[in-house]
């Protein structure tokens, strides 16, 4: 008997031996890992976007993505993108902008919205927002929920065309900020 315990504690004692060697050998991979990234140079700056004024043929693709399935679907995502269309008109009015949905020609601008419903009709969204040449400009979130759809996306293409009026820069750290 004493020796069947003998060989347990010695199996137990190399099991434990070996799980610590396992995880101080992950711990170095990972160490090495993380060396190997540092190493790498970042990725190069994007050139600054001065603010977008004059420019009548700015063209869009504009997506909406439910994770729900709105009460009439049918009607819901082309709504939504004429809704947006619509108000970056209004908006680029002052800077002699104007908007058109892709139907043919390249895209200047891809915002891709996602909008989200807790069951008792309270939204939150976010838009991605890219293009221009630059790719990946920003992804916008609402803050609070809302009662509207329409107002929510309408909110965050607001947000969204502070970009295009304002211009915009790389805002990673090691990139010039002005």
């Amino acid at each position: 008997m004493r020796s069947k315990l003998f060989l347990i504690s010695i199996a137990l004692t190399l099991l434990m031996v070996c799980s610590g060697c396992y995880d101080a050998a992950r711990a170095i991979q990972t160490s090495n890992a993380r060396r190997r990234a540092a190493l790498q140079p970042p990725a190069p700056c994007s050139t600054p976007v001065s603010p977008i004024r004059y420019d009548s043929g700015i063209v869009l693709s504009v997506s909406v993505n439910y994770t729900y399935t709105p009460k009439d679907a049918s009607q819901a995502r082309p709504w939504h993108q004429e809704d947006v269309v619509s108000y970056l008109n209004e908006l680029g009015k002052g800077d002699g902008n104007a908007f058109s949905q892709q139907n043919g020609q390249p895209v200047n601008f891809y915002m891709v919205y996602t909008i989200n419903n807790d069951g008792q009709d309270h939204f939150t969204g976010s838009l991605a927002f890219s293009g221009w040449g630059q790719g990946y400009i920003s992804t916008f979130s609402t803050q609070n929920a809302y009662s509207d759809t329409g107002e929510m996306t309408r909110n965050l293409t607001a947000q969204a065309y502070t970009f295009i009026h304002g211009g915009w820069h790389d805002l990673r750290p090691n990139c010039p900020q002005n």
